[in-house]
């Protein structure tokens, strides 16, 4: 078992100098700008979309309470006037 943890752990030790030296690298480097760039414009996209949705949901449910407050005082007249 200890084994396996310590071959886990040199295979990411590995992994992250590779990385390391591969970012400093010329070819490499504009890939992995490109690369962040479309992820940060991803990460926009979603929170502009999550806001939006937001928005009609709050909307919807002011609606609705509308709605229901309504129908309640229209059922309590009913009410009223058949017990009258």
């Amino acid at each position: 078992m200890a084994l396996g943890r310590i071959v886990i752990f040199a295979a990411g030790a590995a992994a992250g100098v590779l990385a390391g030296y591969a970012l400093k690298s010329e070819k490499v480097r504009p890939a992995a700008v490109c690369t962040v760039k479309a992820g940060l414009k991803a990460k926009d996209w979603t929170v502009k979309q999550y806001e939006g949705i937001k928005e009609d949901v709050k909307s919807l449910a002011e609606q609705a309470r509308e709605k229901g407050s309504s129908l309640v005082s229209k059922d309590a007249k009913e009410t009223a006037e058949e017990t009258a």
